[in-house]
């Protein structure tokens, strides 16, 4: 009598696990073929966005570009212009720094070309800045740049401040104020053109 309740009870049980393994079996295969008809359906879409060509996605960019913020990234991260530009803004605002660190030499003419250099290296920064930020799809990527080199401005100038033999030069902050503007449209100008 006893024997056949532990059986009945183990039947029961045997049942239960079996129901219970066919019901995660279900679940799982329900689950591979929800995964399954997604993934066809991204390949479709990819498949019909390539068929339908870049004009789409060049007036989305010319949209984000009017507006001031980075476009969405269109294929590879290669393709975009300013692969390097992260590390041509770090040596560029080495040289902003060292240069405005050394002090100037009293030679006739050499001060114009000093001063041209000095705003030269803004425009760069303004340019290598906004690329590595709209690779890497920042808002408002010229907005950034422009607060950064205004910090990057008053930082060497007040550097400056506690050096003696170092003095502020009036026409190169007057370039390099334009110059930082100029550089960070022209490296929009040039992400926001570039092919890819």
């Amino acid at each position: 009598m006893m024997n056949r309740q532990i059986r009945r009870a183990q039947e029961k049980q045997d049942k239960k696990a079996e129901k219970e393994k066919e019901r995660k079996r279900d679940a799982r295969r329900e689950k591979i073929q929800t995964a399954r008809a997604r993934r066809l359906r991204g390949r479709e879409a990819a498949k019909a966005r390539r068929a339908a060509g870049g004009s789409a996605a060049s007036d989305d960019g010319a949209n984000d570009a009017t507006k001031g913020g980075a476009p969405a990234a269109t294929g590879r991260p290669g393709k975009k212009p300013g692969r390097f530009a992260g590390a041509l803004m770090m040596a560029t605002i080495f040289f902003i720094v060292l240069q405005s660190a050394a002090p100037s030499e009293d030679v006739a003419g050499n001060e114009l070309l000093r001063t041209v250099t000095g705003a030269g290296f803004y425009l760069l920064f303004g340019y290598f800045s906004v690329l590595w930020l709209m690779r890497r799809n920042t808002p408002r990527a010229v907005m950034m740049t422009l607060i950064s080199g205004a910090f990057l401005t008053i930082g060497v100038e007040v550097a400056k401040m506690f050096q003696t033999d170092v003095t502020t030069d009036p026409l190169m902050l007057a370039l390099a104020i334009p110059g930082l503007v100029a550089g960070a449209f022209l490296g929009r100008l040039v992400y926001t053109n570039s092919p890819g």
